[in-house]
């Protein structure tokens, strides 16, 4: 069926009846009419594909991995270590920036700012969840502004003594910690690794008396020079002097036993299940990311917390724990930490640095 056939008589369709002689001006007018229509047809026509093309040809340019703190740390050498394979497997670089500052606000507001177009990722770990605590009015809400895609890594703390003090065991250090003041370092005011020493103080009634130190460097070469008598560090920066015999390690926080310290019994094992915690870390994207890129970094994410080369260095090196797990999963993660942690900050009155 043709357009004219829907066309009623007298109407120029094909009747019977001789069309009367036109005027130029109609006829340049219709003229003009009908290119447009055929302009605007051939351009959407031309257009649309290439609009598929640019949403299929993702990623076309380098791939920016903010991470709020400076270099050297753990979550840099992490970041640095994924980065590398995430961007082998998309065949466009993952450039790492570090952008310290502000409890890590700095580099995460940035983000938040940034095009959601799949080109700038975040990695996040324990201050996502406590800054809530720390900071009344931070320019964000991650958990609105910020969308998860999938969990890096986990990895409890160890709680370590000097080998020249006397207990032998952490519930001897508890029960010491109950009859009176015992110091003991972390890497900083507002860590998990604080928090876990006021937590104890909170549930089993102790009293732990915080030392701060600006990072674990500096936190472990006291604890081991016998400044300070106990310290909350990660598993990962620990490692080398528990296994020099410079300290001695009573328990781990994570809820299993670490494969790089397998004699060394959990808190819940010790009776002390409130004590559990972990650092956390993973990547988020600015919420609003189109869902098939999302869908395809957290592919390629799992696949590279698969290999051998990213399991060698933080696996065997670092004694991390590579959850990955789905984007619900870190979001779940998240949610819950930020439940558990930031309410406490609130309570002890724990400001920045």
């Amino acid at each position: 069926m043709t357009d004219d056939t829907l066309r009623p008589p007298g109407s120029g369709g094909r009747s019977g009846r001789a069309r009367e002689p036109s005027s130029g001006v109609g006829d340049a007018a219709r003229g003009r009419r009908h290119a447009l229509r055929g302009l605007s047809a051939a351009t959407i026509a031309a257009l649309a594909p290439g609009v598929a093309r640019a949403q299929d040809a993702w990623p076309s340019r380098p791939l920016r991995l903010v991470v709020p703190f400076a270099p050297g740390g753990i979550s840099d050498i992490m970041a640095r270590t994924v980065g590398k394979a995430l961007g082998e497997a998309l065949g466009q670089s993952v450039i790492v920036e570090n952008r310290p500052g502000g409890g890590t606000v700095t580099g995460t507001e940035a983000v938040v700012r940034a095009k959601p177009d799949g080109y700038t990722l975040l990695l996040v770990s324990a201050p996502i969840a406590t800054n809530p605590g720390l900071y009344p009015k931070l320019p964000y809400d991650a958990l609105r502004d910020l969308a998860p895609l999938i969990a890096l890594s986990a990895q409890g703390f160890v709680v370590s003594v000097h080998p020249k003090q006397p207990w032998r065991g952490f519930a001897e250090l508890m029960d010491a910690a109950r009859r009176s003041e015992i110091p003991y370092a972390s890497p900083g005011i507002g860590t998990l690794m604080h928090l876990t020493g006021q937590l104890a103080n909170a549930e089993y009634g102790t009293r732990f008396v915080h030392v701060p130190y600006k990072g674990s460097g500096p936190a472990l070469q006291d604890a081991i020079g016998g400044q300070v008598p106990v310290i909350v560090d990660p598993a990962s920066t620990s490692l080398q002097p528990l296994r020099a015999g410079q300290l001695r390690a009573l328990a781990v926080t994570h809820p299993t036993r670490l494969s790089t310290l397998p004699d060394v019994p959990t808190v819940r094992e010790l009776g002390f299940p409130k004590l559990e915690a972990a650092a956390f870390s993973g990547l988020m994207l600015p919420a609003g990311t189109p869902a098939p890129i999302v869908a395809r970094l957290h592919a390629e994410l799992s696949r590279a917390l698969e290999s051998a080369e990213v399991r060698e260095r933080l696996v065997v090196q670092l004694g991390q724990t590579l959850p990955g797990g789905t984007a619900e999963d870190f979001g779940r993660t998240i949610r819950t930490e930020t439940e558990r942690w930031a309410p406490l900050v609130r309570r002890l009155g724990i400001t920045p640095e």
